[in-house]
Parts: structure tokens; sequence; C-alpha cells
């Protein structure tokens, strides 16, 4: 389990986020949400040892990340970051490979298995030997999703993470629960646990099992999901109004938003 305490950091001191305190562990999926500018990428970097200079804690396994090597942390964690530049001119499938670079004494065998159940999962066999340069920025999304699919899954470990900043940027609606599906697929195939920055709290409200509210530079709100996602919060973090109704097509109930009371 993941456990960060009192997580501070700044900036030229400026706060970017105050006194953090939040678990992640694994078979869950957290999510993370919040306005524009509220700290979410700058807390999943500290999380995954991408900034320095924080004030707390940051512990794995009861150990603190500072004291594991990049290796170390790549076969525990895999990250999809906002952003990625990436120029050289290879084929999808080899990027999509890139993801057992750092898993040792695996078989042929099964990074084949590893690599066709990623590539079915996700639709991607008329991408494979393409070009990854030439894509839009919906398909690289997909293919370096796939990567660091190929990455968590191919590790041995026993306990192991995903973290996903906006992992449904750039992609179509259909695509982006596709992606969320797999995502929850791996938590109950894998035992992995999944922490997610979400711009669309419906699609938090579906997906988590856990939500913390950032505001102000700190988590507002931190729980079970139908205890955080309330339309008194939501309007309180995101000054819009929301509503919770039934759906006899889907079975369960679903989160609306309608916009703001002025």
């Amino acid at each position: 389990m993941y456990q960060i305490n009192n997580l501070s950091y700044k900036i030229a001191k400026q706060t970017i986020l105050k006194n953090l305190n939040i678990n992640i562990k694994t078979n869950s999926f957290l999510s993370i949400v919040g306005a524009n500018g509220c700290g979410k990428s700058t807390l999943m970097k500290l999380i995954n040892k991408n900034l320095d200079f924080y004030d707390g804690l940051i512990n794995l396994d009861d150990k603190d990340i500072k004291n594991y090597s990049n290796k170390q942390l790549a076969n525990k964690r895999s990250v999809l970051n906002q952003s990625f530049s990436f120029e050289y001119n290879l084929k999808a499938i080899d990027i999509i490979k890139m993801g057992f670079y750092f898993t040792a004494n695996i078989s042929l065998d099964k990074k084949n298995k590893i690599t066709s159940y990623v590539v079915d999962k996700l639709s991607l066999h008329s991408l494979l030997e393409k070009n990854y340069i030439h894509f839009s920025g919906g398909e690289k999304q997909k293919i370096q999703f796939a990567r660091i699919i190929v990455q968590v899954c191919a590790s041995c470990e026993k306990e192991k993470y995903l973290f996903l900043d906006e992992p449904t940027l750039n992609l179509d609606i259909h695509y982006q629960y596709k992606i969320l599906n797999l995502v929850k697929d791996l938590i109950s195939d894998f035992n992995i646990g999944v922490c997610a920055i979400l711009h669309d709290i419906n699609q938090a409200y579906i997906y988590s099992d856990e939500v913390a509210m950032i505001q102000d530079n700190k988590i507002k709100y931190y729980g079970n999901t139908k205890d955080v996602l309330t339309s008194s919060n939501i309007y309180d973090i995101f000054k819009v109004q929301s509503d919770f109704i039934y759906s006899n097509n889907f079975n369960k109930e679903i989160l609306v938003t309608y916009g703001s009371k002025n």
C-alpha cells in the first residue's frame, strides 16, 4: 500500500500542496478530482518520484520511495502521464513492447500472451504495424496506455499499481469507457491498485471505490465514492449543480451535472 502522510510541496515559496494524507490500496480504484490548477498532477508526480524536495512521507510497502531505485519502482507501478513526447519513428507494436523493458526472467510465451491480452482488450490490431509518429493525439494515447498496461501485467510483484493522469484525454466517448472498463478488469484479474486523475466526475462516480477531492491545495473530501461525491461537495469544489438519477437501462444510479446556479 502507498501511504502519503502530511505531504506538502512548494515552488519558490508558493504552496502547491499542503498536508495531504491519502492511501492507495491494491484491488481498489481511487479517483482524484478537482478544478484546474489545484495540484492533481503535481501530487501524482510526487507519488511517483518525479519531483523532489517535498515535506512529509511517501511510503510504499512501509518503505520510503526515496529508497527505491527507478527500476524497483518500475516493477511495482506503471504511470501514464498527462502528456508525453516520443518522436522516434517506430511501429506501434514496438512501443507497446517497451513495457517489458524493466521485466527480467519473463518467457517469450508469456510476453506474447500479455501483448495479445492488451491488444485484444483495446482493439489495437489495425494500429500495430503503423508508424507511431504519424498518429493522432488519441491514437498515441491508446498506444501509450497499452505500453503501461503491458508493464504492470508483466511485473512479478504481488502488489502493483497503475497511475493514470487523465487517461481519457483526446479519446472519443466509446474508447474512454473501453479504457476504464479494462482498468476495472485489471483490478480484479491482477489485484492492481489504481489511482487516476479524472475530469469527468460521472466516470469517477461509476468506476471509483474511493475519491479524493482537492481544493485550495488540500484534500477537502476523501473516502468512499458515494460518501464523497455528493451534490453539496460537488458544488463546493466545482460550483456546478448535480443530481443522482436511477437509470433503469443501466440498473444503477448515475450522476448528472447541469451547470451553475448563476
